[in-house]
């Protein structure tokens, strides 16, 4: 299934996220954050990966921060504590692999 212009999905305003694929194993979701937005640390849900397309976040992993910017990409297991601050308005894409 080919999808274009994922990165429109979503504008950028507050915390906005929408689903770009998802089956009974695998999900990919396009995410805004707008700039100065936080989002407390929680458990991953999911083994991911995120590939930043624009923007620039301190990513707050087992309380240690990484700054991730446009073109990088970070990955986290499940059960991870992880949480955000967005630098600059971002956009991402997550991907994560469900597990029963």
């Amino acid at each position: 299934m080919l999808q274009k212009r994922i990165s429109s999905k979503v504008e950028i305003s507050k915390l906005q996220k929408d689903q770009v694929y998802s089956n009974s194993k695998f999900e990919s979701l396009i995410v805004s954050v707008e700039k100065g937005m936080k989002v407390p640390p929680q458990p991953a849900p999911a083994n991911a990966g995120l590939y930043l397309i624009k923007g620039k976040l301190k990513f707050d992993i087992e309380d240690r921060i990484y700054t991730v910017e446009k073109d990088d990409f970070f990955s986290f297991e499940q059960g991870q504590m992880h949480g955000l601050i967005a630098v600059e308005d971002t956009k991402f894409l997550i991907s994560r692999i469900l597990t029963k």
